[in-house]
């Protein structure tokens, strides 16, 4: 099967550098095929884990051939809003590499643990130039073949949870137990190498398909389509056993929301308003419900369906508990951890590695550092240390600083193009609100990716949406005189024209 791997591998590759445009499409067939296909491989082997990054190297290798600039500079904006913090932080991450082989004696722990620093980056510099060409049709095609493509593959989930053992299901390694059921019960993973990762795939395909699905009128056979696949959804995402897919839904509707009544209805009490309400509403009804199963014993005695039935009785209400135990969560894992990588490391952490996921595999992360690297700010504190996490914070309020303002931009000039980013911006910080308190997904490349390349996306925005509303030239200044915006520059057209002329010359 290792020859397999590598064949579909090299089929990929030759196919995204003869025809990088298609890439994000690639990226899909292979970040579905490689999890599988590794636990059919004896001793199923990591090195899996970075072939979608092995597929972009070969997409940006076709882009270099077509002459396109790879380098963040190329992004509008980049020098004058990130130039500073990015390379402080790129010293950063330099010096945090030196410290980690100082500490452990091991290059290999700089080196995974980089992948997630940089992985995202490079996904961002490379489909900024991609959406430039490919438009935001071809975004949203990416968006609707993952949805396809994710679906069915779903299946395995249930199939994994009704209990049939093929080789292609559960967890890489002996799996983990989520809570006792009157035996260990393990969480359900499907064709994907962890439950983490499959519950982390189907709470993305479900705000996807919020996305795409916005603002469409649906027929009645296509709206209970809707229904049921919806229905399948939150059925598939608690049978992972991962609760936090369930926030992470939440938060990309509150969040939604919020930005659609602050931009497009100009009401900022009525944003405020709404996501208040949506979690209160969350709240108020899934604290109903019993307390967490994990705390409760199951009689599993027999095998009947009713067993089966009581089973996913217990996924349904660990499931629903999560909001009960946020508060508890963000107190663990949240802001403790950085005491704790403080007490056991010093001011300047681990060193650049040390609390990687896959870094166990090369004789550090969770073996060294516990549990302290599960929530984000502690996995930062690790990494980075002190200073690092200050300069990480504000590259992190830069970057969203830059995406304010091409939604404040949008939002007056495309509300198709507006509705997109608010889609995507709302996926973001869910992302966010879930890496803060559990961090072992993030360590999968290709959920990487994927983030790094919505941030891309949003980034190209408003020079997509120049070009495709046909704003070439900037308005008069007095047609604009009352937007009195001191967000974005100038007017909102006239902001859209800028990053049209800015990497117009080099669309192809």
């Amino acid at each position: 099967m290792l020859m397999l791997g590598f064949f579909i591998l090299a089929v990929a590759c030759f196919s995204a550098v003869f025809n990088w445009r298609a890439s994000l499409l690639i990226f899909v067939v292979v970040g579905l095929l490689q999890d599988p296909i590794r636990k059919l491989t004896p001793n199923a082997p990591v090195v899996f884990v970075g072939f979608v990054a092995v597929a972009l190297a070969a997409a940006c290798l076709g882009a270099a051939i077509s002459r396109v600039r790879l380098t963040p500079a190329a992004i509008y904006g980049w020098k004058q809003d990130l130039g500073a913090p990015f390379t402080i932080f790129c010293v950063v991450l330099a010096i945090q590499s030196l410290v980690c082989y100082y500490r452990f004696q091991n290059i290999m722990l700089p080196a995974i643990g980089a992948i997630f620093y940089v992985a995202p980056i490079v996904a961002i510099t490379f489909t900024h130039q991609l959406v430039l060409r490919i438009g935001s049709n071809g975004v949203m095609k990416w968006m609707w073949f993952y949805v396809a493509c994710s679906l069915p593959w779903f299946i395995g989930i249930y199939l994994d949870a009704t209990g049939v053992k093929l080789p292609v299901l559960g967890e890489v390694g002996v799996g983990q137990i989520i809570y006792d059921v009157g035996s260990p019960s393990k969480a359900n993973a499907g064709f994907y190498r962890a439950a983490e990762i499959a519950a982390w795939h189907v709470a993305t395909v479900s705000c996807f398909l919020f996305i795409l699905l916005n603002g469409r009128k649906l027929s009645v056979f296509k709206s209970l389509c809707v229904v049921a696949v919806v229905l399948f959804l939150l059925y598939i995402g608690l049978a992972t056993g991962r609760r936090k897919m369930l926030v992470q839904v939440v938060i990309f509707a509150s969040v939604y929301f919020f930005l659609f009544a602050w931009f497009l209805k100009g009401r900022a009490k009525l944003a405020t308003v709404t996501v208040v309400a949506g979690l209160l509403a969350f709240g108020i009804v899934l604290s109903s419900f019993g307390p967490d199963p994990g705390e409760q014993s199951f009689d599993r005695t027999n095998t009947s369906s009713s067993a089966q039935t009581s089973q996913f009785g217990a996924w349904k209400d660990r499931g629903l508990t999560v909001f009960e135990s946020i508060p508890e969560r963000f107190h663990q894992l949240a802001y403790i951890p950085v005491f704790s990588a403080v007490w056991d490391f010093g001011p300047l952490g681990s060193g650049l590695g040390a609390g990687a996921q896959g870094a166990q595999h090369f004789g550090g992360g969770v073996k060294i550092v516990g549990g302290t690297a599960e929530g984000g700010l502690g996995k930062l504190t690790l990494d980075l240390g002190l200073p690092g996490l200050a300069v990480a914070f504000w590259l992190g309020f830069t970057i969203a600083r830059m995406i304010w303002r091409r939604l404040a931009a949008l939002a007056k000039t495309s509300k198709p193009h507006a509705s997109l980013a608010f889609g995507l911006v709302a996926f973001l910080a869910a992302n966010v609100a879930t890496f803060s308190v559990a961090t072992q997904a993030y360590g999968d490349v290709w959920i990487l990716l994927t983030l790094g390349t919505a941030i891309g996306v949003l980034l190209a925005l408003p020079a997509v949406a120049a070009r495709e509303l046909g704003v070439l030239q900037p308005p008069p200044p007095t047609q604009f005189a009352a937007m009195a915006d001191t967000a974005i520059p100038d007017s909102a057209p006239s902001y859209l024209a800028a990053t049209q002329r800015s990497v117009g010359s080099s669309i192809r």
